[in-house]
């Protein structure tokens, strides 16, 4: 496994294509989140540098954004199947033994390549909203604050 810290869409686009089997981004938990990597841009450079069968694992836990469906529009318009996995209910143990909340994306070319993390149950259909998918051109955080 090899780490990279830095922009995603800078970093990977000096990868090759198809040479990752997993991406990992993990950018979304702070109060000012990279737009600019939740877009279908971004989303594109992403497959791009996916392998086949390979899947893309974002960490979209945030305090003030509901961000599953940002990330569920970007995969509804790129005809690409994703999961949510809400682990926001901890028990006391879990907590006790330092476990944070989390919410987590994942996204795949087809459902089977995603048919790993449904046998548990623990991971679900992303939802989506009546809103478009972001691009570089457009974005509304103003739309996805929690109330």
């Amino acid at each position: 496994m090899r780490v990279v810290i830095g922009d995603a869409r800078l970093s990977l686009g000096h990868e090759p294509d198809q040479a990752f089997d997993l991406l990992v981004l993990d950018a979304y938990s702070a109060d000012s989140i990279p737009v600019h990597l939740a877009t279908r841009e971004a989303l594109a450079l992403y497959l791009r540098k996916l392998a086949p069968g390979g899947v893309l694992a974002f960490h979209i836990s945030n305090w003030h954004l509901d961000l599953e469906p940002v990330f569920a529009n970007l995969a509804r318009d790129a005809g690409i199947a994703c999961l949510v996995r809400d682990d926001t209910t901890l028990s006391p143990a879990q907590q006790e033994s330092g476990k944070s909340p989390s919410v987590w994306i994942a996204m795949a070319r087809t459902p089977a390549d995603l048919a790993f993390l449904t046998s548990g149950g623990r991971w679900q259909n992303a939802r989506t909203s009546g809103n478009p998918g972001w691009t570089d051109d457009f974005s509304s955080v103003l739309s996805v604050f929690r109330s």
